[in-house]
């Protein structure tokens, strides 16, 4: 994979306390905003399609802000969705009461894999402002979620017998009150190797992390925390995984037609079927993108995420 262009912006806190958190913005002057939340390992300037996506929203008037999460990396396996979606709330009352270019118009949340999860999760209830006495709410004009893959489905497909035994030992673990306690880590080097100074670094920290019993079930189990967009899940259950987030704003997803992630068995055209029917009653937009894997890497269907977004936005309603 070739290095996506740089990205020029400020680097800034939106969290303070408990612990700082950063932000990375470009063209922080235009009154809307476009919060991008990255996936499992990720952090920010990952996705290779964000610099043609940041010049899209320099035209229509909104800033591209990358929050850094606590998650991130390979602090996932220690964290929750529902922590997410607190720091996410966090940056939504900063860009909103912060001094200098507060959002003055529109505020639009995506997500890339896990941070589908994010977006949901954080759409899913109301979330009021923090410091303010739970007034004004934070409002969320729009969601995107681009890559909504299964971990469970996932996880099934490609699980090893060692993954199996981790998943019964995780499920036992929460059945004794025990979620919080940490999975073994057989295997990882506390210390990696070092060849003329060169190594893999702290790479088993982020492919290898450590999970916490809940994480990892979560992630890998039958209908975890985690579990939105699972194929097994029955039309009840993925009513009730989206419809809440869609009573709070309009969402679009982004299906990629060579997603590595998605098993080759789920036919996703069926899926996207599914879910219009299922609620087609609700702000639901669901597309195939052509060509595109994971993480978009193909410069097409790059182009084809993008007008989809700028579509999007376009016809957001106040």
């Amino acid at each position: 994979m070739h290095a996506p262009p740089p990205l020029q912006g400020t680097l800034s806190l939106y969290q303070t306390d408990p612990h700082p958190l950063p932000y990375f913005e470009t063209n922080a002057h235009h009154p809307n905003k476009f919060i991008f939340l990255a996936g499992l390992t990720d952090t920010i300037g990952v996705v290779p399609y964000l610099p043609r996506l940041a010049e899209v929203l320099d035209k229509l008037q909104y800033s591209l802000v990358q929050p850094i999460k606590g998650s991130d990396m390979g602090g996932f396996g220690l964290s929750s969705l529902e922590g997410d979606a607190q720091e996410t709330s966090q940056l939504i009352e900063h860009l909103t009461t912060r001094a200098q270019h507060p959002r003055k118009g529109r505020l639009v949340v995506m997500g890339h894999s896990t941070g589908c999860q994010d977006v949901v999760r954080l759409l899913s209830q109301e979330r009021s402002l923090s410091r303010n006495g739970g007034n004004p709410k934070i409002h969320v004009d729009g969601g995107i979620l681009q890559a909504p893959a299964s971990d469970y489905d996932y996880f099934q497909a490609n699980k090893t017998e060692q993954d199996a035994k981790l998943l019964a030992l995780s499920e036992k673990m929460i059945a004794e009150q025990r979620g919080d306690a940490l999975l073994p880590r057989d295997g990882v080097s506390a210390k990696p190797a070092s060849h003329d100074g060169r190594g893999p670094g702290n790479s088993d920290a982020v492919l290898r992390p450590a999970f916490t019993a809940y994480r990892y079930q979560s992630l890998n189990g039958a209908r975890g925390d985690d579990d939105f967009f699972s194929d097994d899940l029955t039309d009840e259950q993925i009513y009730a995984a989206l419809h809440p987030a869609l009573t709070h704003a309009p969402l679009l997803m982004l299906i990629g037609e060579k997603d590595e992630y998605v098993p080759p068995s789920i036919d996703k055209v069926k899926q996207i079927a599914r879910y219009s029917r299922v609620l087609r009653d609700d702000p639901l937009s669901v597309m195939l993108v052509p060509n595109a894997n994971h993480k978009v890497d193909d410069a097409e269907a790059q182009e084809k995420v993008c007008d989809a977004v700028a579509y999007f936005l376009g016809n957001l309603k106040d």
